[in-house]
């Protein structure tokens, strides 16, 4: 009977989503058209309005099922007995997050322990932290998960099948959420390593950004393999000094998130490279995007810290440059290029032997332990 019940939970579960943005849209029509009790929570009335009674054309073009209830009213989204997952921006996470623990701390306690996933990916500009740090911040009771993967919406919302990762530091968190989320075209995958599943996520979009850069620039294949390769070990790099795992970064919310946003025309942060390359300023870019590129942001952000551990990230500090007009992208390229000439099989055993980092915000027990060293670095 205790099976029974889970089982009934999951596929029937109360789910609230805080964001409606083009990711938010998209979990809010994949999770009611996969049967569950969804509402959609949006700050602005209209838009509430808009969402309800008509057909969606931006920031994408879908019909919302009927079991997504559009909100502009907080308290009908932030109850403890239903799943919160917030999917904002990176930079409205902990103003979000406040709001819903100001209602909740004004309503009854739950009798279930409270789940906040974050969908988010970046880095909050000033305290650097990861989202799910923030969330903790303003939300202390609740157990935090990170979703995290190669889930490009326009693709999700044509019915194609997508994988992505659900972390928690609780495994049995997880394997709930997992059971919530999974559907007949959105495998779910489970991870304890919340550090590694937040970084790559939100990383990747930084070498998006280049990857659009070296298309639009016509570099090439052989450029762009060398560029993902790189960027991947600078993701790693950073990751497992601030107490992630290099498998994560190897896995979906990694190596899979940053080959798909950066070969996908519609990925913002990649569309957001070429048009740099092509002369545009990123503040133009970014406008003519009309949405949010989130890589921009974590790409202030990562330097900043890069700066704070001493660690040496030039992809990552040559798309800074370019977004803050200090070199053009050819120069840019020039400058990786020009590099001192190192062996490829320099590793991040340095990184390892000294044990991780903690980043800001995080608690002791964050980080599973040693890690062992599977992704080159240099």
């Amino acid at each position: 009977m205790a099976d029974k019940a889970s089982s009934d939970k999951s596929s029937n579960a109360k789910i609230s989503i805080f964001g409606a943005g083009s990711w938010g849209l998209t979990l809010a029509w994949l999770l009611g058209n996969a049967g569950h009790d969804v509402v959609l929570y949006t700050r602005s009335f209209e838009k509430a309005q808009d969402l309800t009674y008509a057909k969606i054309t931006a920031p994408v073009a879908l019909e919302l099922p009927l079991s997504v209830r559009v909100t502009s009213e907080l308290k009908e989204a932030a109850q403890a007995d239903r799943l919160l997952l917030i999917a904002c921006t990176s930079q409205t996470v902990r103003e979000v997050a406040t709001s819903i623990n100001e209602v909740l701390n004004g309503a009854e306690p739950p009798r279930d322990p409270l789940i906040v996933v974050s969908a988010v990916k970046g880095l909050e500009l000033g305290t650097l932290k990861r989202m799910s740090q923030v969330i903790a911040e303003c939300i202390p009771n609740a157990n935090i998960c990170s979703l995290s993967g190669p889930n490009l919406a326009d693709e999700i919302l044509a019915g194609m099948p997508a994988a992505t990762v659900v972390s928690c530091e609780e495994a049995e968190i997880a394997a709930s959420v997992q059971a919530i989320l999974t559907s007949k075209k959105f495998r779910v995958y489970t991870n304890t390593d919340i550090v590694g599943t937040e970084l790559g996520g939100s990383l990747k979009n930084i070498i998006a950004i280049a990857a659009g850069v070296s298309d639009g620039l016509h570099l090439g294949a052989n450029a762009k393999a060398a560029l993902l390769t790189r960027g991947l070990a600078e993701m790693t790099r950073l990751s497992v000094t601030l107490g992630g795992q290099s498998k994560t970064l190897a896995g979906l919310a990694g190596m899979g998130d940053l080959f798909a946003t950066s070969a996908a025309v519609t990925s913002r942060n990649y569309r957001l490279g070429a048009a740099i390359a092509g002369g545009a300023t990123a503040a133009d870019a970014e406008s003519a995007l009309g949405v949010v590129a989130e890589g921009v942001a974590t790409t202030f952000a990562v330097c900043e810290l890069a700066k704070r551990l001493n660690l040496d990230l030039p992809i990552a500090s040559a798309v800074e440059s370019m977004l803050e007009g200090k070199t053009t992208p050819i120069g840019a390229i020039m400058t990786l290029m020009s590099r001192p000439p190192v062996s490829e099989g320099k590793s991040l055993e340095e990184v390892s032997e000294k044990g991780p980092k903690r980043d800001p915000g995080d608690k002791p027990g964050s980080s599973d332990g040693p890690t062992k060293i599977s992704i080159i670095g240099g």
